[in-house]
């Protein structure tokens, strides 16, 4: 019997999406329960719209219920464009949050339906945004009512610079690091074409995604993913805090000057050098962003 598939809301079909990227983000199998409060508090919603989310997704077959013991995963989640588009949805929003913040036009306090108005996205993915922001240490939400940031950005993005000292050097050191050869040559390509390129306008904020690639790429190759994850949280804070920050010629050919130097000691076999390398090249850059005094 075909079960009939209930009328959503927007944000009971934005659970039932989040949901099952969650479950597949803990590789969650076949007769895995999932308990309405644990979605309850992941999400931060109360129980109707997590319950409509579940019936939703027992019409999909991809949850059973069962009596006594609410829903459990049928199958396993895979991967869809749909999905894949509402993700880039996600980074759009948190962009323009980002972008809102930086030029002054979002206020230290502010509510969920603020956001829903003046950016024109659905409560289900203001609420996730607003989630990944509160677990990056950047707002928190109010005992009252709504959210509002946390600190001064600039003591934020020094704090990062500090945990980043402490982590990146050991991530090299690693005894189950393996540099990727294949993306190691790629990436200094890619670094020597922007060293050489004539420099304009906007190229710094382009040097964004080329560092933040570098530094969670070598994380991959340490082979731990609490490390892993740690850098790509960082690059997530320092992506809100100064993604729009075009930052100048200078700074970003001496950034890129290290990195070559990390690439070569690493490929040499130098672990204890390019641990050496990354302290000094963090240090500069942290001192770099003290003297800008980045928000």
């Amino acid at each position: 019997m075909v079960t009939r598939r209930p009328k959503a809301s927007r944000l009971q079909a934005e659970l039932a999406r989040r949901i099952l990227t969650l479950l597949k983000e803990q590789g969650a199998q076949p007769g895995h329960h999932l308990v309405e409060l644990e979605l309850c508090h992941s999400f931060g919603v109360s129980r109707t719209p997590v319950r409509g989310a579940l019936k939703l997704l027992a019409a999909d077959g991809m949850v059973t219920s069962r009596a006594g013991r609410g829903f459990v995963l049928a199958r396993t989640p895979a991967d869809s464009d749909e999905a894949a588009d509402e993700d880039q949805d996600d980074q759009r929003l948190f962009d323009e949050l980002a972008r809102a913040r930086a030029a002054g036009k979002l206020s230290d306090q502010f509510s969920q339906q603020e956001v829903v108005r003046r950016f024109h996205a659905p409560l289900g993915r203001v609420m996730a945004v607003l989630r990944q922001l509160a677990g990056l240490g950047v707002v928190e939400r109010k005992a009252g009512h709504g959210w509002a940031f946390i600190g001064d950005p600039a003591r934020i993005l020094n704090e990062s610079y500090a945990f980043r000292r402490a982590l990146e050097p050991q991530m090299l050191l690693q005894p189950g690091f393996k540099l990727d050869r294949a993306w190691a040559e790629k990436a200094r390509s890619q670094h020597q074409k922007l060293r050489k390129k004539p420099w304009r306008a906007g190229d710094g904020v382009g040097f964004h995604a080329v560092n933040a690639d570098f530094h969670e790429q070598l994380a991959r190759c340490c082979g731990n993913r609490a490390m892993l994850k740690a850098i790509q949280q960082q690059n997530q804070l320092r992506h809100f805090l100064i993604g729009q920050l075009d930052y100048p010629a200078d700074q970003v050919h001496s950034a890129i000057d290290d990195h070559l130097e990390i690439l070569a000691a690493l490929e040499a076999g130098y672990a204890d050098k390019a641990a050496a390398l990354m302290l000094h090249h963090l240090t500069q850059s942290a001192s770099q962003s003290q003297k800008e005094d980045v928000a």
